[in-house]
């Protein structure tokens, strides 16, 4: 079976991985040059070139990616945190159709950093689905899924640590269902979708009159390898890492102030409730928090 693979960042590596070892990789599109590739995820565009596949940097929509994919004459196109939309075109070069990855539990929390808006919602309970592509954005029938829990301790960073092995025992459950022939194909109930937008680094700004539950959540949903959830400490940028809920209720002072020290944590008031910080880092290397500063605009 002859694969066309488009998608980046390390979860594109571990599909990659998996599937050479069944299918033959006719063809890589990896995304156009980007400030994290190699550095914060792996490189999927180094990744093709180790191992000698046919590869370019490209776009969904380029002229370029369609003739690539075409001359690469797929059976399947799979993708994987790849984020341009696939063409009509393009989705007819494959006879078997067109795989995405997507790491929700899909009708749930389609589009674009599917994880980070599931922990910012609170969620427990995450996946990874493995869908047919049409014309929609994450609207296609479905294949395959697995969910996971998480805690409330638990950060964006260790939903990674378990979703890289999920992306590769999902690729080779779902490969060798086309391998049998056997490809179920299950609708999904739009009634049920939610949708969220793409996120930006400037979106991880603290808002101290939130509820200490919802300010967590934030912390957690940006932690590394994420940008980072941060503040403002006399005029500086301050991120932080790790902070727990110490209670949900009331208002001793104004949101933002800092109440207390515990060790090594800092207590502080939001709209609602107390949090406690754990883990900072400070843009400037001689600020330090003390007890009765304000963090904030």
């Amino acid at each position: 079976m002859r694969v066309v693979f488009l998608g980046n960042h390390t979860v594109g590596v571990r599909v990659l991985q998996a599937m050479s070892e069944m299918a033959d990789v006719a063809g890589v599109v990896a995304h156009p040059p980007d400030p994290e590739d190699g550095v914060v995820y792996e490189s999927v565009f180094d990744f093709a070139g180790m191992h000698g596949w046919n590869a370019i940097r490209g776009k969904g929509r380029d002229s370029e990616t369609l003739d690539f994919v075409k001359a690469a004459k797929p059976d399947l196109l799979w993708i994987t945190d790849y984020r341009y939309l696939i063409p009509r075109e393009m989705l007819r070069t494959a006879p078997l159709g067109t795989v995405n990855l997507h790491p929700s539990l899909l009708p749930a929390y389609r589009g674009r950093a599917s994880i980070n808006w599931a922990i910012l919602q609170g969620e427990t309970t995450l996946g990874l689905t493995a869908h047919f592509v049409d014309e929609g954005m994450d609207t296609g029938d479905i294949i395959e899924q697995a969910s996971y829990k998480i805690r409330e301790d638990q950060d964006v960073g260790d939903c990674l640590k378990i979703l890289y092995p999920l992306y590769t025992s999902m690729t080779r459950a779902v490969l060798t269902r086309f391998q049998s022939g056997k490809v179920p194909r299950v609708p999904q109930d739009h009634s049920r979708a939610t949708v969220f937008p793409a996120r930006r680094p400037e979106d991880g700004k603290i808002d101290w009159n939130q509820p200490a539950r919802s300010i967590v959540n934030l912390v957690r949903a940006v932690a590394a390898p994420y940008p980072g959830a941060f503040t403002s400490i006399d005029g500086n940028k301050m991120f932080i890492w790790k902070a727990r809920v110490i209670s949900e209720e009331g208002s001793q002072s104004l949101p933002g102030c800092v109440l207390a020290r515990e060790g090594t944590e800092f207590h502080v008031q939001c709209g609602a409730g107390l949090v406690a910080l754990t883990r900072v880092e400070f843009s400037d290397s001689n600020q330090r928090l003390e007890i009765g500063c304000r963090l904030g605009d």
